[in-house]
């Protein structure tokens, strides 16, 4: 009897916590918290994780909530808060030093950034790559950015509302680009996929958690991002504590070059 309930106890706590895909180890060390994007896995990180110095860092890889390995609980709203609860949870038990790096590529890069405002004495610095930074100007005359946005949104609507488009889509997708990681909306993925889409990226409030951190942070995107509203990027510079960083030739997803760049970034830091 007691074992059976020592059982559920622990079945229950681990259904709230993330997925650890990665972690080198070497407690003692500044920690780099890694959060992919919407519908992918913590291989999104593949090539940066060779890129990284292991004698410096100590660096964690999650799978986010609802995809990967990592739970997809029923009755959850996938909002930005729910992703951060389950980042922060999971970094609590694992006993993470802080403060501690956060890096997040696409929707990831929206939960660290509200990660960053509602926590700010865990972070010491934040990465967002390949930023969807969606904010319409307030502008009763036309402009490229609004109407990109626009684009962007009814896009997005769409693909919420059409699940076996969606699905078989995102699977055409993966094998032409040949990844193994990515867009990949499936059945078991569909309805955190979908909530995740309307409730983090679409309902995004993330210019204004940028602008109430004060630690620096690095925003790093290709000039070939698919899903880039350069307006919006470029509004960051004003801000004190952001560095922009373009690169040529670069899509959205973190290829070579992507992991590269950011990982010298992140070898030099002191």
């Amino acid at each position: 009897m007691f074992g059976a309930i020592k059982k559920f106890f622990k079945e229950l706590g681990s259904s709230r916590l993330l997925h650890v895909a990665f972690d080198s180890g070497a407690k003692k060390r500044p920690t780099i918290v890694l959060l992919h994007g919407i519908a992918a896995t913590s291989a999104t990180w593949n090539v940066l994780i060779k890129d990284i110095n292991m004698n410096k860092y100590r660096v964690v890889a999650l799978d986010m909530l609802g995809f990967g390995r990592s739970p997809r609980p029923a009755n959850c709203q996938y909002s930005v808060e729910d992703h951060v609860s389950y980042v922060r949870r999971t970094l609590r038990h694992l006993s993470i030093k802080k403060p501690y790096i956060i890096v997040g590529h696409s929707m990831g890069s929206i939960v660290a950034a509200k990660y960053g405002r509602l926590y700010p004495r865990d972070i010491s610095r934040l990465f967002l790559l390949s930023l969807p930074l969606y904010l319409k100007s307030g502008s009763k005359k036309a402009n490229l950015p609004d109407i990109q946005i626009d684009l962007f949104m009814n896009l997005y609507k769409f693909l919420s509302e059409n699940k076996n488009f969606t699905i078989k889509q995102s699977q055409n997708l993966k094998k032409l680009m040949r990844v193994d990681d990515g867009i990949d909306v499936t059945e078991d993925t569909w309805d955190s996929f979908r909530l995740s889409l309307n409730n983090t990226i679409i309902k995004q409030s993330t210019y204004d958690d940028i602008k109430a951190i004060d630690a620096p942070i690095d925003v790093i995107y290709g000039n070939l991002d698919e899903f880039l509203v350069q307006k919006n990027i470029d509004d960051l510079s004003i801000l004190d504590n952001v560095t922009i960083t373009k690169l040529n030739i670069v899509d959205h997803l973190v290829g070579a070059k992507f992991a590269k760049k950011v990982s010298e970034i992140i070898n030099r830091l002191e």
